[in-house]
């Protein structure tokens, strides 16, 4: 069991919440399954360290919240926010994502190897080194987002838009490659899959 500073909520296994707003609820390394939350905001939260496990998420916000280093198990996320949070080492691999946002979060190594991601938007997020190696992408937009040295490799994509972010020494395979949106002055930086080296002609 788990209790928030203020007393005022209780998080254990099996908890069922919605239509909360909750401050500053720290669950710091603990270990919960079977968890439902709906209509929730989750702000100033501290999630790092923890294990969750059977979870379900419904319109549920995370802003200015602390997930380093979470590690989630069969759990789905459904029209969700995550706003300014701290993921690094976020560790959602195997997980599902429909219809999520993640806006000016700290990705950096996160993980999402074998993740099914649907409708979901990446915006001005650090992602260098994340990891969507074996994910399913399905109308995925990258805005503004820094996926340097990431890892698609034997991902499954499907309208992935590249176009405003910067990919230098990405991970990717050709056939994963060609479910990708990127612009044109991108084109170099994908050219060592190829085993090419582009440059003007003299």
């Amino acid at each position: 069991m788990v209790m928030p500073e203020d007393k005022s909520i209780v998080i254990e296994n099996g908890s069922n919440l919605e239509n909360l707003e909750i401050d500053e609820l720290n669950i710091a390394n603990s270990e919960l399954y079977d968890l439902r939350f709906s209509e929730t905001l989750f702000n100033k939260a501290v999630f790092s360290q923890a294990k969750i496990g059977d979870a379900k998420f419904i319109g549920t916000t995370f802003k200015d919240s602390d997930l380093s280093n979470l590690r989630l198990e069969k759990s789905d996320f459904v029209d969700c926010d995550f706003n300014k949070c701290r993921m690094t080492g976020f560790q959602g691999s195997g997980n599902s994502f429909l219809d999520v946002r993640f806006k000016g979060c700290q990705l950096r190594l996160s993980q999402f190897r074998f993740a099914k991601l649907r409708h979901v938007l990446f915006e001005d997020c650090i992602l260098e080194e994340a990891d969507f190696n074996t994910a399913e992408l399905s109308e995925i937009a990258f805005v503004n987002c820094d996926l340097t040295k990431s890892d698609f490799s034997s991902s499954k994509m499907s309208k992935v838009d590249l176009r405003s972010s910067v990919i230098n020494h990405i991970r990717v395979g050709i056939d994963s490659l060609k479910g990708a949106i990127i612009d044109p002055t991108q084109v170099n930086d994908l050219a060592h899959l190829l085993g090419a080296k582009i440059e003007w002609k003299k």
